[in-house]
């Protein structure tokens, strides 16, 4: 198992580029002296060329650590440290997810590769929902296999949120599945959206069994660090 702690950060467009950078300089070298903390990842947006989504300004920075498991991630959690590298900056709102990361099989390749590539097209399915097991169910079960399918593709996660066991430093978000493409480039990530693979995923997500409410689609240069 992977657990998957996400923290986005929405601040003012214009101190953005500060935020990431005091955050990759300062609060990254301090989280990955946790020994429970595998790897951090800083993402910073992106434009996306999709012909079916535009969902207007994105979150300036999102923050994204692994551990092995919900009992690792209850440990950092409670570790004060690390709690002071997640505070909320000046004028900035803050939300939180703990997710289970899924790896999918990618065409052509025998088993779900690291995720080193650098492009990350990260989606995010909000509450209300009618039904969210049933939502969720359908949707691992049929979009990742087609997304797998997009040429270029170098990886295809799934999200499933799970409850943490201690306090989370700041809100939970009501999202109830993300799910990540990622790419070499965005050019690539483009490329692909032109491709007959994109109206399958559309048509895909029309025959949806249970409507899915909000949504997000954000293509974002993703740094890794361990």
């Amino acid at each position: 198992m992977t657990i998957a702690y996400f923290q986005t950060l929405n601040v003012p467009t214009e101190a953005g580029p500060d935020i990431r950078a005091s955050f990759r300089e300062q609060a990254v070298p301090k989280l990955l002296q946790h020994p429970e903390i595998n790897c951090v990842s800083v993402y910073a947006t992106e434009l996306v060329d999709d012909p079916y989504v535009d969902d207007g300004a994105p979150p300036e920075l999102v923050v994204q650590f692994n551990v092995a498991d919900l009992e690792a991630l209850a440990t950092v959690l409670a570790d004060k440290s690390v709690l002071e590298q997640l505070a909320t900056p000046e004028n900035a709102t803050v939300s939180s997810e703990v997710f289970e990361v899924v790896a999918y099989d990618i065409e052509g390749v025998a088993e779900p590769a690291k995720r080193t590539a650098p492009l990350s097209f990260n989606v995010r399915y909000y509450a209300p929902v009618t039904d969210e097991q049933h939502f969720r169910d359908f949707y691992v079960s049929h979009h990742p296999q087609i997304l797998a399918e997009l040429p270029g593709i170098r990886n295809v996660f799934c999200y499933l949120p799970v409850a943490p066991l201690g306090a989370s430093p700041h809100p939970i978000s009501i999202c109830i599945l993300g799910n990540e493409v990622v790419f070499d480039t965005l050019e690539a990530l483009n490329e692909s959206m032109k491709t007959a693979v994109r109206p399958r995923l559309r048509d895909d997500y029309n025959a949806f069994p249970v409507r899915p409410g909000p949504n997000s689609h954000y293509a974002m240069q993703r740094q890794d660090f361990s």
